[in-house]
C-alpha cells in the first residue's frame, strides 16, 4: 500500500482541473452571452473551437512530458506550470466583461479559452501519467485512482454547488462572478502546489534511456490505436462519456421544463450525487478487491442505469426525496464507473510497457483525454440536434409532446444505451492482475 500522503497527494491534484472544468461548464456560456455580450452562436462557436485545440494539443503534451528530463521528474514540471495555468485563465475567463465593450472582444475571448484549453492539457496529461510510474501493484493504483475521484466529486461539489453560491454572495452580476473565480481559483492553487509538494517523496520507477519512446508523433499515435486494450478502453470511454454528456446536458431542461422547477434545485442534485461519489470511494475501492474491475464495472452500470431510467417517472411536483433518492443511486453507480474507469488507463500502461520495453505513458495519456474531450463535446452537439429535431422552442414555457419525449430520451433512454454498450466492450477488455503478471 502507498503512503497515504502519497495517495493524497496526488489525488488532491485533480481538484484543480475538476473546479474548473465543473464551474467553467456550468456557469462560463451564460456569462459570455449575459455580461461579455456576446450572441449565443458565437460564444458557441469559440467554446467549441477551444475544445478542438484542447483535443488535438493533447497527444502532443504526453510527448513533451514522455521526453522531459528535469530535477523535478518528468512529469511533476507541468503539475507545477499547469497549476498557474488554469488559476490565471480561469480568473481571466470570468473578468472578460472589462473589455465587452472593446471591437477585438472575440479575439480576447478567443485567446482566454485557449490559454485556458492550454492551462488544463499541461496540468491533465502528464497528471494521468504518473500512476503507472508510481508502482506496479494492480491493487495499490486503484485506490491511489480512489483518491482521484474523491477529487473528482469534491470539484463538482465545487463547481456545480459552490460556484453559483459564490456569485450570489459576492453580490451576483459581473462582481459576483469574479469574486467566484478568484475565490476558486485560491482552492484551485492550493490543490495542485499540495499535488506537486507531496508527490516528490514518491518512489518512481526508474528505467533506462533506451526505454524512452523516440519515434514520431504521428507513429506513437498510431501505435497507441494499435495496442488492442487500450483501443478498447478508449470504446469503452467515449460512449460512456458520451451519454454522460448528453444526461448533463439534459438535467436543465428536465428541472425547467418538465419538472417545473428552478435551476437551484440542480444545484442541490449535483450537492447529493457529489457527495455520495466522494463517500463511496472506499467500499467500491473494496468491491473491486473482492470481485474485480469488469464485474464491478458491471455493477456499478446496473446502478448508474436503473437511477438515470428513473428519471423517466420525474414530473411536476417532483419532491426532495425524490430528488435526493436518484442523487444517491447515481452517485453511488458513479463512483463505481470512475473509479474502475480511470484505474483502467495505468492498468493500460503498464500493459503496453511490459509488451513493447517503451515508456510511453505520457502519449497514451494525452489520446486518452483527448477522447475524453471530444466525448464531451460530441455530446451537446448531439442534444442539440435532438431537441432542434422535435420543436424544441426556448421561447415557450410549455413544450409539445415530442419535445417532452426528447428530454425524457435525453435524460434515461439515450445515455444508458451507450452504457450498454460500454459495457459490451467491456467484455472483451483482458487486462487484470493476472495478465500483468504473465506479460
Amino acid at each position: 500500500m502507498l503512503p497515504f500522503k502519497i495517495r493524497f497527494g496526488w489525488g488532491i491534484g485533480t481538484l484543480t482541473v475538476s473546479l474548473m472544468f465543473q464551474a467553467t461548464g456550468l456557469l462560463l456560456l451564460l456569462y459570455l452571452t449575459d455580461f461579455v455580450k456576446l450572441d449565443a452562436t458565437t460564444a458557441g462557436l469559440l467554446i467549441g473551437l477551444s475544445k478542438i485545440y484542447d483535443a488535438v494539443t493533447d497527444p502532443i503534451m504526453g510527448r513533451i512530458s514522455d521526453r522531459t528530463k528535469s530535477p523535478w521528474g518528468k512529469r511533476r514540471p507541468y503539475v507545477f506550470l499547469g497549476t498557474l495555468m488554469c488559476a490565471a485563465s480561469f480568473i481571466l475567463l470570468f473578468n472578460l466583461a472589462a473589455f465587452a465593450d472593446s471591437p477585438n472582444i472575440v479575439i480576447i475571448t478567443l485567446f482566454a479559452l485557449v490559454l485556458n484549453a492550454t492551462g488544463y492539457t499541461v496540468f491533465n496529461v502528464p497528471y494521468l501519467a504518473m500512476p503507472s510510474e508510481i508502482t506496479n501493484d494492480y491493487n495499490a493504483r486503484t485506490n491511489l485512482v480512489s483518491y482521484r475521484v474523491m477529487a473528482v466529486a469534491a470539484g463538482q461539489l465545487g463547481g456545480s454547488a459552490l460556484g453559483p453560491a459564490l456569485v450570489v454572495y459576492f453580490g451576483s452580476g459581473i462582481v459576483g462572478h469574479t469574486g467566484m473565480a478568484n475565490s476558486l481559483a485560491i482552492i484551485m492553487i492550493f490543490a495542485g502546489m499540495t499535488c506537486f509538494q507531496l508527490t516528490k517523496s514518491a518512489s518512481y520507477i526508474k528505467t533506462s534511456v533506451t526505454q524512452q519512446n523516440t519515434s514520431s508523433f504521428f507513429k506513437q499515435f498510431k501505435t497507441a490505436f494499435q495496442v488492442k486494450p487500450f483501443a478498447i478502453l478508449l470504446g469503452i470511454k467515449v460512449t460512456q462519456l458520451t451519454g454522460f454528456a448528453i444526461f448533463l446536458g439534459s438535467l436543465p431542461y428536465l428541472f425547467t421544463r418538465v419538472m417545473g422547477l428552478s435551476l437551484s434545485y440542480i444545484g442541490f442534485y449535483f450537492l447529493i450525487q457529489g457527495s455520495v461519489m466522494f463517500i463511496s470511494q472506499p467500499i467500491w475501492v473494496r468491491v473491486v478487491s473482492r470481485i474485480g474491475k469488469k464485474s464491478s464495472y458491471y455493477l456499478a452500470s446496473l446502478l448508474w442505469g436503473l437511477g438515470a431510467l428513473s428519471w423517466v417517472l420525474a414530473s411536476q411536483g417532483e419532491t426532495n426525496i425524490e430528488i435526493i433518492a436518484r442523487g444517491i443511486f447515481l452517485g453511488i453507480g458513479a463512483g463505481g464507473l470512475l473509479l474502475v474507469g480511470q484505474s483502467m488507463l495505468p492498468d493500460t500502461m503498464q500493459y503496453d510497457f511490459q509488451s513493447s520495453g517503451q515508456r510511453r505513458e505520457g502519449i497514451l495519456a494525452g489520446v486518452y483525454t483527448t477522447v475524453e474531450k471530444l466525448s464531451f463535446a460530441i455530446g451537446p452537439s448531439i442534444l442539440g440536434l435532438m431537441l432542434g429535431f422535435s420543436g424544441y422552442n426556448a421561447n415557450e414555457t410549455i413544450q409539445n409532446d415530442n419535445v417532452i419525449s426528447m428530454i425524457y430520451f435525453s435524460a434515461a433512454g439515450f445515455p444508458v444505451i451507450t452504457l450498454i454498450i460500454s459495457c459490451v466492450l467491456m467484455f472483451f477488455y483482458n487486462v487484470n492482475q493476472d495478465t500483468l503478471k504473465e506479460n
